[in-house]
């Protein structure tokens, strides 16, 4: 399959890049093309070659100075994708170079990205007009500030947003996977609580900064609510087509999220969520609620019928109309306006 026949004017260019098996081992590795797919209106990913194992044996050495690459995997990567690819071919297996020849070969060999400058304020899109996904900014984030507060992830550098757009879904696991080798392991559960923006789930101050002072025991089971959604996202999951199936990139992140912890807390700072737990907790009181329901059709003035029949839209509409008659301040009875309110909202919680 050339590229020439899956780009159009004004489309995207392809993309190469290097696939690595997810949960075999050991790692597996295989030579990888996103594109843009113009009747699906999203990105595709199709494999060119598999390089099996060890693509170091696709590396020749003519002396202990320089490498090149083996002839057959360029001309047949050159002739699927109908363009000069030696370049791109040798960024991509450049770390499988042996270590003497990189150390020789690094002043010469350029690896940086073309600099792009984007003006501030302009929200990055993507090809297809959609943003970068919050699930992949909050992992961006964390791989590049290591902070599990996400407070300043919407004001994100342009140029590094960028790395999100224009790539398939594989093609951005594949880079995720890549840079999360780079963390340690006690920061394996800090990203995964950031990632999945668990800290939504809790009231408490310290839920941004401090995970491992929350209860573990709901931390599991906020992940698992998150984790159910961002399976079942749609708008996520551009190329996939199972959803009986969890995807490797999810086993992975289940297996590494129960099989990781936070790291550890000092004694002082237990003693701090000691103090704060036992002396600074604070609970409002339960409301007690003086109405009967069948007070409610004769508060409401309306049969128990059409009340049993009303939406909850209905019900405030005319809970709001009887409110301006009764309210205190237009010279309405106090009493009548608090026993309305509580009629109301035993209503709602019925409904």
């Amino acid at each position: 399959m050339a590229t020439k026949s899956l780009q159009k004017p004004g489309e995207p260019e392809p993309t190469l890049y290097l696939s690595r098996s997810v949960l075999s081992s050991p790692t597996r590795y295989s030579l990888r093309l996103a594109y843009w797919n113009a009747e699906e209106n999203c990105f595709r990913t199709t494999e060119l070659i598999d390089l099996g194992y060890a693509p170091e044996n696709f590396l020749h050495y003519p002396n202990n100075t320089c490498f090149h690459l083996d002839t057959d995997l360029v001309h047949h990567i050159e002739k699927l994708c109908g363009r000069d690819m030696e370049p791109e071919l040798e960024q991509l297996l450049w770390p499988f170079v042996d270590p003497t020849v990189q150390r020789k070969m690094e002043h010469f060999f350029s690896r940086a990205n073309r600099s792009t400058r984007f003006k501030p304020g302009i929200q990055l899109l993507s090809f297809d007009g959609r943003p970068a996904h919050s699930f992949d900014k909050r992992r961006l984030h964390f791989l590049r500030f290591g902070s599990t507060d996400q407070g300043s992830t919407l004001q994100m550098p342009a140029r590094l947003e960028a790395k999100l757009l224009n790539r398939s879904r594989d093609e951005l696991e594949q880079y995720f996977l890549e840079e999360e080798a780079r963390l340690r392991e006690h920061e394996l559960k800090s990203y995964l609580y950031t990632a999945l923006n668990l800290q939504k789930h809790f009231t408490e101050a310290y839920a941004r900064s401090i995970p491992q002072a929350l209860e573990p025991e709901k931390i599991d089971e906020a992940f698992m609510e998150e984790f159910c959604l961002l399976n079942k996202n749609k708008d996520f999951w551009q190329e996939r087509t199972n959803y009986d199936a969890l995807p490797d990139y999810l086993i992975r992140y289940l297996i590494l999220f129960f099989d990781s912890s936070f790291p550890h807390r000092n004694r002082r700072f237990a003693q701090a969520r000691e103090f704060m737990d036992g002396h600074r907790g604070f609970r409002w009181p339960e409301r007690k609620n003086t109405i009967r329901k069948d007070d409610i059709s004769a508060i409401f003035e309306e049969s128990e019928e059409s009340l049993r029949k009303a939406d909850k839209k209905e019900i405030t509409r005319l809970y709001r109309t009887k409110a301006k008659a009764l309210h205190p301040d237009t010279g309405g009875d106090q009493e009548k306006f608090i026993r309305l309110t509580e009629a109301y909202e035993l209503l709602l919680r019925d409904k």
